[in-house]
């Protein structure tokens, strides 16, 4: 028992010579300022039906806070495939659950030029209940709360390109200014 302290140290120690940066919190990579201007400086472009404005709103809010940029140097392009499946079938015949499957594409374009893509699907599901309007509402926040999931999964990955081609920008002018 007495070596789970100095174990979890080392851990922690070569956690920080790796470069190691949470995505989330006060000094993670998605706080950092640089991150913030680029994902700040992307323009998103509308998406279809209801489901898809609640993605694009969720999308301004996340990579736009204080407003959006007048001269972004980013668009992102997000389709968006929802298919509502009911299941779990009762003794009578009638769907007991049902299921929302996700399947989202993004594109982010500088240009005409694709710098970086994904692909990623999420499930959600909930319950029918006997009253009509207790289903209409628990569907709509089902939505509502899908639509800002899938926007964080879309800025997180976002914020990891950013940080990632900033790295590699820093890299390729060390290795610059060492050459010379």
């Amino acid at each position: 028992m007495w070596w789970r302290r100095p174990l979890a140290l080392l851990f922690l120690l070569c956690l920080a010579g790796c470069g190691f940066r949470p995505l989330y919190g006060t000094g993670s990579a998605a706080a950092d300022p640089a991150v913030m201007d680029e994902l700040a400086s992307v323009d998103v472009a509308p998406l279809a039906n209801h489901q898809g404005q609640m993605i694009h709103n969720a999308l301004l809010t996340d990579l736009t806070p204080h407003g959006e940029a007048e001269h972004p140097k980013y668009v992102l392009r997000v389709s968006l495939v929802v298919n509502d499946v009911q299941q779990a079938i009762s003794t009578t015949y009638s769907a007991t659950r049902d299921f929302l499957y996700y399947t989202i594409n993004y594109y982010l374009y500088q240009g005409s030029t694709i710098v970086t893509a994904g692909s990623f699907s999420q499930t959600y599901s909930y319950d029918f209940l006997p009253d009509y309007y207790a289903n209409v509402s628990t569907s709509d926040d089902l939505k509502r709360r899908a639509s800002l999931a899938i926007a964080d999964e879309i800025r997180n990955r976002l914020a990891a390109y950013f940080t990632k081609a900033a790295e590699v920008k820093k890299d390729a002018e060390a290795k610059k200014a060492g050459g010379k």
